[in-house]
C-alpha cells in the first residue's frame, strides 16, 4: 500500500516563514508521498519558493510538485524550480519520476495546468486564431502525462499516477 497526500494553491510568500511546516507536521505519519499541485508561490518570485522549500525540506517523505500559473508570473521559472529542488522537491513539467515505496514502485507524471478554466467557466478553441492557439496549447499540455515516460532499461512502475494544476479564471 502506498499512501499519498496532496495539497495545492499554497501561495507561499516571503511572509509565510513558520506557517507551512506546522501545517505539514503530521503528513509523514500518514503518507509516503506528498504531491504538491501548483500555485506554490504568490507571484513566482524565487524568494517565495525558497520559503516554501525551507519549510518543506525536513519532511522525510518524497515530495513531488507541478507549477501553477502564479509560479510563472515573474518569468523566473528556472529560479523557482532551483529553489524547490533545494528543498528536496522534485518538480515535474511534462515529465515523470518513479519512486520506490515499501517495495512497490510508483510512477508519477505531472504537468502544469494551462488556462483551461473550470467546468462552466472556461473558453474554447473556437473562433479567433488566438483562442485556437491558446486552447490548443492547453490541450497539448493536459495530454502530456498520458504518454508513458518509462526508461527502456527499467521495468515499468507497479502503479502510475498523473497530476496537474488547472489554471482557471474566476
Amino acid at each position: 500500500m502506498i499512501r499519498v497526500a496532496a495539497f495545492g494553491d499554497i501561495h507561499a510568500g516571503t511572509d509565510s516563514v513558520g506557517s507551512v511546516a506546522p501545517a505539514l507536521e503530521s503528513v509523514p505519519a500518514n503518507a509516503d508521498v506528498l504531491l504538491v499541485a501548483g500555485d506554490l508561490t504568490r507571484r513566482g518570485i524565487p524568494d517565495e519558493a525558497w520559503v516554501l522549500a525551507k519549510e518543506m525540506k525536513e519532511l522525510p517523505i518524497t515530495k513531488i510538485a507541478v507549477l501553477g500559473n502564479h509560479d510563472y508570473h515573474d518569468d523566473r521559472r528556472d529560479d523557482v524550480v532551483a529553489a524547490l529542488h533545494d528543498g528536496g522537491i522534485d518538480v515535474l513539467e511534462g515529465s515523470s519520476t518513479v519512486v520506490e515505496v515499501n517495495g512497490t514502485t510508483l510512477g508519477v507524471a505531472g504537468v502544469k495546468g494551462f488556462g483551461g478554466g473550470f467546468a462552466g467557466a472556461c473558453g474554447s478553441d473556437f473562433g479567433e486564431p488566438e483562442m485556437k492557439a491558446f486552447f490548443g496549447h492547453s490541450k497539448q499540455v493536459a495530454a502530456a502525462p498520458s504518454r508513458p515516460y518509462c526508461k527502456r532499461d527499467e521495468p515499468p512502475p507497479n502503479i502510475w499516477a498523473a497530476f496537474f494544476t488547472n489554471s482557471g479564471w474566476k
